[in-house]
């Protein structure tokens, strides 16, 4: 990984020569109006989306950390606590689920997306190693540097999950000073001490990479950030190169960048990222347990949040599509007003099946039963084949851009 002073140094050099350029008016020679404005829905889609979103989820997972080092360290624990650190996680879980349109990049070229969100959980594994003093101990003292101790599928938003909830609920006070109840630890001995370090450990872990995601993309990630990143040894740049994934994206057209035309970034965000997601949404988060293909493959099943997750996928479609995040209607320079202006039988297809995607989602979530508890209902059929059209109006839209 290069070093990240390199990394400053030469995000700082590539700014003076943008403002240089900018001056010049020589930035965008030979570009047509149509390439513009994927340049300028490109710029607000990073700024206001991407950089907003991995900002504030890095920020969250140094929240959800320190609470879990708290609750591990505490010599009385308090639902008070415990109660915030379950709000913070959920917080947090929103934001990651909120990024999902745009896993291509650093979350997928570096394995990010799989060791932060990988379910389900192999509790019967997680059991064993918790009633290892030896791996307790490794855990209590070298926190993320020994994480590798509990096994991939114990790492994570889901590990955490399982310590912090149970049945929808927060766990309690009275439960995390007891010992484990769950059939896969029965005669173990494991307490919720174990579970603490374990979480605390595992938050860690899941912090230091939301931080790889945010200074990845942002070169103008916090300092702090970059740091940690740095004593990592975590990659944070394209293909080996000195540029961030934001850089990247920014250079379209120009040597050096991944991306030959701006219509191939327009292309990626619409089907390698906002269609990429709605298509496991409905094929694989809310298809395998459906069809009964994998009944066990169920998403925040601990928490109860299946459908919570599934509508934050949504939104991350949504935000990328209107430009910013909270989106209620489409701004000036975004991918959809592009659309609806050079392709409007697309956009308007695009907008009545997002629409009615989340309305179906928003309809589960209404109805008051968990995924995990009846993931064979009408519903669920009913959102899948919403998100499913939804998939093929952003194929077709990013089919209909002009190359």
């Amino acid at each position: 990984m290069k070093k990240i002073i390199k990394l400053l140094a030469v995000a700082a050099s590539a700014a003076l020569a943008f403002t240089a350029c900018e001056k010049d008016g020589n930035k965008d020679e030979g570009l047509s109006s149509y390439e513009k404005e994927i340049q300028a829905a490109s710029g607000k889609y990073l700024d206001d989306v991407v950089y907003a979103t991995y900002g504030q989820l890095a920020e969250a997972g140094t929240v959800l950390f320190d609470d879990l080092t708290a609750l591990r360290d505490a010599e009385n624990l308090s639902q008070a606590d415990i109660d915030k650190a379950c709000s913070d996680f959920l917080a947090a879980r929103k934001l990651w689920e909120q990024s999902e349109a745009f896993l291509f990049g650093a979350a997928t070229d570096f394995g990010i997306d799989p060791h932060i969100d990988s379910w389900p959980l192999d509790r019967k594994r997680l059991a064993i190693n918790l009633s290892n003093k030896d791996v307790v101990a490794q855990l209590k003292e070298e926190g993320a540097g020994a994480i590798d101790l509990v096994g991939a599928s114990a790492l994570g938003f889901h590990g955490i999950e399982f310590i912090l909830f149970r049945d929808g609920a927060n766990r309690s006070a009275a439960a995390l000073q007891a010992a484990e109840d769950a059939a896969e630890f029965q005669g173990k001995n494991v307490t919720g001490k174990e579970e603490l370090i374990f979480a605390a450990a595992v938050a860690e872990d899941l912090m230091i990479h939301l931080y790889e995601l945010n200074v990845s993309w942002n070169p103008n990630a916090p300092e702090a950030q970059q740091a940690a990143v740095e004593e990592a040894e975590l990659n944070c740049t394209v293909n080996g190169t000195d540029k961030t994934y934001g850089e990247n994206l920014l250079g379209a057209s120009e040597k050096g960048s991944t991306y030959a035309t701006w219509q191939e970034v327009a292309k990626t965000v619409l089907s390698a990222g906002c269609a990429n997601i709605a298509n496991e949404v409905f094929s694989s988060k809310m298809g395998q347990a459906y069809s009964g293909e994998d009944e066990s493959y169920i998403e925040s099943p601990y928490s109860k949040k299946s459908f919570n997750d599934f509508k934050d996928n949504l939104l991350s479609i949504q935000n990328s599509l209107y430009g910013y995040r909270e989106a209620r209607s489409a701004k000036a320079d975004s991918f959809l007003t592009f659309l609806k202006k050079h392709h409007e039988n697309e956009a308007k297809k695009l907008e009545s099946t997002l629409s009615a995607a989340l309305a179906a989602i928003q309809a589960c979530i209404d109805g008051k039963v968990a995924f995990v508890d009846n993931p064979k209902s009408a519903n669920v059929k009913k959102a899948i084949d919403a998100i499913s059209d939804l998939n093929d109006a952003l194929e077709e839209a990013a089919a209909a851009i002009k190359d």
